[in-house]
């Protein structure tokens, strides 16, 4: 795959479920943030954080509690300090302890893609920047992105694809196409709320079939096979249909 520098290819990477699994890391450091914080986690066991941002999260489990949503809001400056230390702390323990996986494939795919000229590779994802970098530190990926967008920028998932979009062209100039690599239907939302394609996992909690129905471009059950994953990225850039190539060859298992 081969993309000019007038033509520059953009491609913005979702963390958790997309390129790393942290065996709940986040989980555990958001329960006691809010706890030290609010008093109160909230019915963390019967909420569903997948595609959410951090943000998100605290304002509907602390609203969820009867708190009044302005309260929250106006001590939401006090979790991140606490919230950091401690997923620190999960992240190094589960490091240790060889619990933090990253996803089939994802080494090889990032080498691939940032050996390409005229593409850029940048983050995309709801968690806070350092909380971000702290879980890609863990799983040793290296850093291989030129810019993202976090949700220590906004609390929607559009409004942060679209500061992504913002950073990543200030970074490396203008591109032709932006992807956008994720693993929940609300990725694949994100993408179309800024004209981007949706690239597709299956490595969260979402299925193939859940993820071909939300919409995806393409999908795949992994990234195991760098070969396919890189000729469909370059079907869909240059104007082909990569859905039913990949819903047939691509990924494993």
């Amino acid at each position: 795959m081969e993309v000019s520098s007038n033509a520059e290819l953009l491609v913005l990477f979702d963390v958790d479920g997309t390129l790393l699994l942290t065996n709940g890391a986040g989980r555990v450091a958001i329960r006691q943030a809010l706890e030290a914080v609010y008093g109160t986690s909230g019915d963390m066991e019967g909420y569903n954080f997948h595609g959410k941002t951090d943000p998100q999260i605290i304002v509907e489990l602390m609203s969820s509690t009867g708190l009044e949503e302005a309260e929250v809001r106006a001590r939401m400056s006090e979790i991140w300090p606490v919230y950091l230390e401690i997923l620190g702390r999960e992240l190094e323990t589960r490091r240790v302890e060889n619990r933090i996986t990253v996803l089939p494939g994802v080494a090889d795919l990032l080498a691939a893609l940032t050996s390409k000229t005229g593409v850029s590779l940048g983050l995309l994802t709801g968690n806070i920047e350092q909380g971000a970098k702290l879980k890609l530190a863990a799983a040793g990926v290296p850093w291989l992105f030129d810019a993202g967008a976090y949700g220590s920028d906004a609390e929607v998932r559009s409004e942060i694809a679209r500061v992504a979009v913002e950073r990543s062209r200030s970074a490396v100039g203008s591109a032709a196409a932006v992807l956008v690599v994720g693993d929940t239907p609300e990725d694949i939302a994100c993408a179309r709320d800024v004209d981007a394609l949706a690239l597709a996992v299956a490595t969260g909690r979402h299925g193939t079939d859940e993820l071909e129905e939300a919409g995806a471009d393409a999908v795949f059950a992994d990234f195991g096979d760098t070969e396919s994953v890189l000729q469909c990225i370059e079907s869909l850039t240059r104007g082909g249909d990569g859905v039913g190539e990949t819903r047939l060859n691509g990924g494993s298992g």
